[in-house]
């Protein structure tokens, strides 16, 4: 089972974000979606993941909680992009 965060970020492109989500945690392939998380690696804030790369086992197992999804790639950027503008100017 995949770790989401309660309140998730969807983008614009999501049509259906539960029925998504219930096919990534059954372990199914869903085209063209990509998930955002936030990095274990110190020198990174976020991380995109293609939501392919859930397919295998190992990375299934380890995949940091995830917050966010998006519709393709630029939209996922978008978000990420939004996210960081967002942070800064609440400072």
């Amino acid at each position: 089972m995949l770790k989401w965060k309660k309140d998730y970020l969807t983008g614009e492109g999501i049509d259906d974000p539960e029925k998504i989500k219930n096919k990534l945690d059954a372990g199914k392939y869903v085209y063209g979606i990509y998930l955002l998380t936030l990095s274990d690696n110190p020198s990174n804030l976020f991380e995109i993941i293609p939501a392919a790369m859930l397919l295998q086992k190992s990375y299934y197992r380890i995949c940091p909680e995830i917050i966010g999804m998006a519709k393709g790639k630029d939209e996922a950027l978008e978000m990420v992009r939004s996210l960081v503008q967002e942070t800064y100017v609440q400072r």
